[in-house]
């Protein structure tokens, strides 16, 4: 059965969403990438890795070009702590729905924010 492995997330500027994406998804940057981003060293078409190749993974990927808003975007959850932390770290809120927050990465790609306790039902926007 198939499944998912990694989600890419395209991007202008890696040094800046690593580290939102690191945060917005508890994956880790991967040690090999630590240094790269610390010492400002990717090579142009340089990806950095969240979490682990064995397991789900994020990318965050360099593009020539951004395509508009697709049709496909992540829902995070989590307490109002981490949702302070996401807004601290740069995100902002689109609008807020009765049961999810809809924000913007530091770079405008919108993702929901849904608190734990209701995660019950999933995101339409």
């Amino acid at each position: 059965m198939p499944r998912i492995q990694s989600v890419v997330i395209h991007c202008r500027d890696p040094y800046l969403l690593a580290p939102f994406w690191s945060l917005a998804t508890g994956l880790p940057i991967h040690p090999d990438d630590v240094k790269s981003l610390s010492s400002h060293s990717l090579e142009d078409d340089e990806s950095v890795l969240l979490g682990a190749r064995e397991g789900f993974h994020v990318w965050i990927t360099p593009a020539d070009e951004l395509k508009p808003a697709g049709r496909i975007h992540l829902d995070v959850t989590g307490a109002d702590d981490d949702l302070r932390s996401l807004l601290k770290a740069g995100a902002a809120v689109v609008r807020e729905l009765p049961h999810w927050t809809v924000l913007s990465d530091p770079e405008g790609n919108e993702f929901c924010f849904v608190p734990a306790v209701a995660h019950s039902g999933s995101s339409t926007t």
